[in-house]
């Protein structure tokens, strides 16, 4: 059920959502820093959803040789990259959000848009890296014509994998965790205070407090992403082999422990989790930044702007006379003595021409009148 029903629909909403959030945050009203950062965050999302969407629909049931290499060198090494990722974003972002409250000229002046684009690429760099053992823990084997899977390598089953992983896991899930609930409660405190001064202020409808208030809502919003984070990167915390079997496996063989119902339960459990949480950050950003919303609104009656202009521009018919111009010497007007009727289909530029010619006539009968009037 977890892989063929709700792991599916969970990361296609969450494709959808990113996708969303990626088109907003381009936006030229969201020049802040944070939201570079939270576009990053959405890209590698989206990256770890589609790679998981593809796997749960295609490659998990099936047999085939090409589709197991995906499993292998692809879903299994990229999505850790992105997760990596991920996690360490939202821990940079909050570090920066600790030292803007803390040291706000500081910060203000440090932590700027293209600083914010090395430290994610960086960070990308430093994921891959750190999951290059990833690639090489199964290979691609025959054991029926015809049926192909995945065995642990050696290196799976070696020591040495067994202390990089509990390294993975510190790294990934203990330690980033720590840091995000001391800057969290630092945050929320901060917050806290801000509204009492604010009160105190009496700051109200200028400018200043308008991105005084775009800051507070922007830090609110970051404080819900790392709830999120919390609530569901802990349970996936413990669900890492060797973190697991250390609290939970103590007495029973290992391959016992791995193949047993209670962690694959807490495998499944965790997995959702992730995919909630690489998913659900567009919920939060409509809920709590009211900046967010606005631009998005914005870029949507801009949208639908543009694309009820393009169908103004249709092909139509157009029925019009041609008229020829006669001189009459009795009442010195111009009369109509000839009238051709055209009807033909014509699109944008054919009627800009034909504008042209009405109004070089309309230019050829001023010249008319005034040669009559000085006659």
């Amino acid at each position: 059920i977890t892989y063929t029903y709700l792991g599916p629909i969970i990361c296609a909403m969450g494709m959808l959502f990113n996708i969303i959030n990626f088109a907003v945050l381009m936006q030229h009203q969201l020049k802040e820093s944070p939201y570079t950062y939270l576009t990053g965050l959405a890209m590698v999302d989206f990256s770890a959803l589609t790679l998981s969407f593809i796997y749960m629909v295609f490659s998990h049931k099936t047999i085939g040789k090409y589709w197991k290499y995906y499993d292998a060198y692809i879903f299994l090494p990229i999505v850790n990259v992105c997760v990596t990722s991920s996690v360490w974003i939202i821990v940079l972002l909050t570090i920066e959000r600790f030292l803007f409250v803390r040291h706000p000229l500081w910060a203000k002046a440090k932590c700027d848009r293209a600083s914010a684009k090395v430290k994610i690429l960086g960070i990308v760099g430093l994921a891959v890296v750190f999951n290059i053992p990833r690639f090489l823990l199964f290979k691609v084997h025959e054991p029926r014509p015809g049926i192909w899977a995945l065995e642990h390598t050696e290196f799976r089953r070696s020591d040495n994998f067994f202390g990089i992983n509990w390294v993975y896991s510190i790294t990934v899930q203990i330690l980033p965790l720590i840091i995000l609930l001391f800057a969290n409660t630092y945050l929320v405190y901060a917050v806290m205070r801000a509204r009492k001064q604010r009160e105190q202020l009496q700051i109200r409808n200028n400018k200043e407090a308008t991105w005084y208030r775009d800051q507070v809502r922007l830090t609110i919003t970051l404080i819900s992403i790392v709830c999120l984070f919390i609530v569901c990167i802990l349970p996936s915390a413990f669900s890492d082999f060797p973190i697991a079997y250390f609290f939970f496996g103590r007495g029973i063989p290992v391959k016992e422990f791995r193949s047993s119902n209670f962690y694959l339960i807490l495998q499944y459990i965790a997995n959702v989790l992730v995919w909630c949480n690489l998913s659900l950050n567009f919920v939060l950003y409509c809920a709590f930044n009211e900046k967010f919303r606005r631009v998005m609104r914005h870029m949507i009656k801009r949208w639908l702007k543009l694309s009820c202009i393009k169908q103004s521009y249709r092909p139509f018919k157009v029925s019009f006379n041609i008229n020829g111009i006669t001189r009459n010497n009795s009442s010195q007007t111009n009369s109509l003595t000839q009238q051709t009727k055209c009807s033909m289909s014509m699109g944008g530029q054919e009627i800009l021409k034909m504008d042209k010619v009405d109004h070089s006539i309309s230019q050829t009968t001023a010249l008319f009148d005034k040669s009559e009037a000085e006659n």
